[in-house]
């Protein structure tokens, strides 16, 4: 936690990690609440390489811990915990889970793309959901958004891992930076077990401030055979 001398700014920092490899990301299906069945083999692996790299100290260390309800960033959250010395309670939040795309839950990316327009969809009304039951990117920006900010009230001046998705990052990365729902021109893409650091610091003066200190760092990956780049 970081403070001026009055108390009147206090930091908090979230450590926001995208799960490993995937058994649905390997089946090239949509995972959904019905469908996720949590980490390939090689996504163990992964998450075990990221709770080595917490474990070694080089890491900030965690006060609080929450993660996405789907199976996969759940896996990885605990497989990075059983690395550390001390004793964490994973706090579940549902609006951490990955972009909803309801009745699509389970059915391949090609039948999604046979069943659905989804052409120009960058460019398409981002308040309107696209499958039934989905999310719209306005909506889901939103609701990540808001669930950062309460998790942030909660836990004011704490440093908080986040087990969760590429998109919840790409959302959180995106409202850092002010971007609009339907900004075409800016694409974020985190890797498997990236760490992505941004903290919101509070002062009565400034009032809420985004810092984004780093993103998409896979550095315990890199050089190895866990690391999904070399297999491309």
């Amino acid at each position: 936690m970081t403070e001026t001398a009055d108390n009147s700014t206090v930091t908090t920092r979230f450590l926001l990690v995208r799960h490993g490899e995937s058994n649905v990301m390997v089946e090239g299906v949509v995972g959904g609440p019905k469908t996720c069945s949590g980490l390939s083999e090689l996504g163990k692996r992964q998450a075990s390489s990221l709770g080595k790299r917490f474990a070694s100290g080089s890491e900030n260390s965690i006060d609080v811990v929450y993660a996405s309800p789907l199976t996969r960033a759940l896996e990885t959250t605990e497989i990075l915990l059983s690395y550390l010395t001390e004793t964490h309670l994973v706090n579940v939040h549902s609006e951490l889970e990955e972009f909803r795309l309801g009745e699509a839950d389970g059915l391949t990316w090609g039948q999604v793309r046979e069943r659905y327009n989804l052409d120009n969809f960058e460019q398409r009304d981002p308040f309107s959901s696209i499958i039934p039951g989905a999310d719209s990117r306005a909506g889901f920006r939103h609701r990540v958004g808001k669930a950062l900010s309460e998790i942030e009230s909660t836990h004011s001046g704490s440093t908080i891992l986040v087990g969760c998705h590429g998109g919840v990052i790409s959302a959180a990365m995106a409202i850092a930076f002010g971007l609009a729902p339907n900004q075409q021109q800016t694409e974020l893409a985190p890797g498997v077990t990236s760490i992505t650091e941004l903290d919101i610091t509070s002062s009565k003066d400034r009032g809420r401030r985004w810092m984004c200190r780093r993103y998409n760092d896979t550095s315990h990956l890199h050089g190895s055979e866990l690391d999904p780049r070399d297999h491309l």
